[in-house]
């Protein structure tokens, strides 16, 4: 019998999250915390009838509560019922059907090994890091300084503050979404993630910063997303102390890169102060031009919709290393249902772990041949749901229009340097992780390991094999991903086999060189990410992004005083990779032509963007009103860049009172109204 986790550690880690939540955004940190565990509801019955009593069952419900949660509040929307009353309808009905149709039952679907209080220990630590790791850099988006500015980590937020833009979209209840950087036009991304944010944000006056809530939010798909990593690495080897250390390691020092730029500045002769102007887990690409891996602990911080759609597919990969080729067609529903979740979350990582998913179950099935015509009748119900996933995110866009942008074969990055590159980006964890292969072939590759050795095949398959033409460096982020979040199996393996056959304290110093090889990495990326008083400059952007007074008054104004659906429009080219999302984010309202960097960038953006440039640098105030109404913007915003910029053109929007109208002023912030009409 496996020991829940008990009563106390559960209450006072529960408390411990509120008080963080606290910490982060106030009481509407809290009301936000509390509003994500009741997101997790509708799949706690599921995991009860896959795993039983068992804590994985919580892990798992709640991973697949979330993703069922965004599913109930985009129907009433998707039939244009966008009001409080049908989404919390619709949730209650979906969370309410499955507790009465999935009731607790004695017997469940798939066997665990025993759960002890050395494995809760385990967890428990492992979350601590989890919110000492992503709760400080989230505590200081956006914090206000002595005098009243606002500042932003730019690299660190460039993501934040899209998803900040993002969520203002999806809270207007456009169905389907419009795009924020190209007003006319649908968007095309995968956006049901911010779904629950977004919703929360609409229903709230007056509106509440959404940074406050997406920190939360990523704060609670953090904590998941990572124990979902140590669930599986537990579960290829069901020891405490390897799982814990595997996905420590995997966590906290996968790269060598911080210590490479380290050597390498003191080898010059140069200041250790160069390494807070460093995109330090970006060294393989600003040194050797080749792919970067960001490590787990940007998945923390960045892309929340990416290691939610992972935590999705690791249950999947959890039942299938325990069930193989033998899984019922029940389990087979749960792993179709978590997968599709996963793909429409985010398409990449959903469909890698799709792929490793059906390996592991081939390779079982190929083991024991007299089971395939029963396992490929079993996979029917995850077929079903992995299709219908398929076809709503084609209805809704969410792939981006990425399948033309795909390009299979040697990847030209990859290929430069294509040991190195792997190496510092990767080689604390792939070396253990290299061992636990060879291990594991000495054992006859027992099940469980097999989801690790899978995703490791596929992570390097896709790094190496697949390029996306119009953004080549992508392919790096989210290979490196899935090999970051399958790995932890086969270094579990390592660190059990060396446990047991060189003693404690080998495995100690083993931990340790790994830890001081990677650890330097995350320790700079911590640092620069949470530290917003560098303002020096990058590569075409300052590291720290300061809106000052003025600028907060005149967005604040675009959102309180125009219209929900509004046009406005801010110079492009000028603001480049610093300034890019400043009325999609901060005003949330929608351009008529951007250069979105978390989109691909296709050749309409550039067009749409010059002509918007042109705009303001044409000095005849008829020319600039005629190409306002071209592009249907309803309002002009001019600051410090674009007076910078532009100069004495701008003025012709002071000049003309019958094109433009001044509706806002302060500092050098100004919004002028396009005239309907004209002269």
């Amino acid at each position: 019998m496996s020991t829940p986790i008990r009563l106390p550690t559960f209450i006072a880690t529960g408390l411990g999250l509120a008080l963080v939540c606290l910490g982060l955004a106030g009481w509407r940190g809290l009301l936000y915390g509390l509003v994500f565990a009741a997101a997790t509801m509708p799949g706690w019955p599921i995991g009860r009838r896959l795993f039983g009593s068992h804590p994985a069952a919580w892990i798992s419900g709640a991973i697949l509560g979330y993703g069922l949660t965004a599913v109930a509040l985009w129907l009433p929307v998707a039939v244009g019922l966008a009001w409080w009353l049908p989404l919390l309808l619709a949730w209650t009905l979906l969370t309410g059907g499955l507790w009465l149709w999935l009731p607790a039952r004695p017997m469940h679907l798939v066997d665990l090994p025993e759960w002890s209080d050395r494995v809760s220990s385990a967890l428990v630590v492992l979350l601590l890091v989890v919110v000492v790791l992503a709760g400080w850099p989230y505590a200081r988006v956006g914090e206000l300084d002595a005098k009243g500015q606002r500042r932003y980590r730019a690299y660190f937020t460039a993501d934040f503050v899209w998803h900040e833009a993002l969520s203002a979209e999806l809270s207007r209840f456009t169905s389907p979404p419009r795009n924020p950087y190209m007003a006319d036009e649908p968007l095309r991304y995968y956006w049901l993630h911010f779904r629950l944010p977004a919703t929360l944000a609409a229903g709230v006056s007056p509106p509440a910063p959404l940074r406050e809530y997406l920190a939360v939010n990523g704060l609670g798909t953090g904590l998941l997303f990572v124990s979902a990593i140590f669930l599986v690495a537990w579960s290829a080897v069901p020891r405490a102390g390897p799982a814990l250390g595997a996905t420590m390691l995997a966590l906290l020092a996968s790269s060598a890169e911080g210590l490479y730029a380290t050597i390498d500045l003191l080898r010059r002769g140069r200041s250790l102060l160069a390494l807070t102007s460093l995109n330090i887990d970006a060294i393989t690409a600003w040194y050797f031009q080749g792919l970067t891996v960001d490590g787990l602990q940007r998945s923390l911080w960045y892309n929340q919709q990416h290691s939610m759609a992972c935590a999705l597919g690791l249950v999947a990969l959890l039942v299938a290393g325990r069930t193989g080729a033998a899984m019922s067609a029940r389990g087979s529903a749960a792993c179709g249902l978590a997968l599709g979740l996963a793909l429409m979350i985010s398409p990449f990582p959903g469909g890698a772990l799709l792929l490793v998913y059906t390996a592991v179950l081939l390779w079982d099935a190929a083991c024991h041949a007299r089971r395939i015509p029963g396992a490929l009748a079993a996979q029917c119900p995850a077929v079903a749901m992995v299709g219908a996933a398929l076809a709503w995110s084609v209805a809704n866009h969410t792939f981006e229009g990425a399948g033309g942008a795909v390009a299979l074969g040697i990847s030209d990055r990859a290929a430069r340097e294509p040991v190195r590159v792997l190496g510092l980006a990767l080689g604390p964890l792939l070396l253990p992780a290299s061992l636990g292969l060879l291990f594991a072939t000495f054992r006859r590759w027992p099940r469980e390991i097999r989801p690790s050795a899978c995703g490791v095949l596929v992570g390097l398959s896709l790094f190496y094999g697949v390029t996306l033409v119009l953004e080549p460096i992508w392919i790096g982020w989210r290979a490196g991903q899935i090999l970051l979040v399958t790995a932890p199996g086969l270094v579990a393996l390592t660190l059990a086999v060396s446990n047991d056959r060189l003693g404690r304290g080998a495995t100690a110093v083993l931990l340790g060189l790994l830890f001081a090889a990677g650890l330097p990495t995350t320790a700079i990326d911590f640092y620069n990410a949470q530290d917003t008083s560098n303002e020096r400059m990058g590569p075409g952007f300052r590291w720290t992004v300061v809106l000052r007074r003025d600028e907060q008054a005149a967005l604040a104004w675009i959102e309180a005083e125009t219209a929900a659906d509004a046009v406005v429009q801010m110079s492009v080219g000028p603001r480049g990779r610093e300034t890019w999302s400043l009325i999609p984010s901060f005003a949330r309202r929608r351009m008529a032509a951007g250069l979105p960097i978390s989109l691909l960038l296709t050749p309409a953006y550039q067009a749409r963007a010059a002509r918007a440039d042109h705009l303001y640098a044409t000095p005849d105030p008829h020319e600039a009103w005629a190409i306002a109404r071209e592009l249907g913007v309803d309002y002009v915003y001019v600051g410090r860049v674009e007076r910078e910029a532009f100069g004495s053109a701008v003025d012709k929007f002071e000049a003309w009172d019958e094109g433009f109208r001044l509706v806002f002023s302060r500092g050098d912030s100004a919004v002028y109204a396009v005239q309907p009409e004209g002269p």
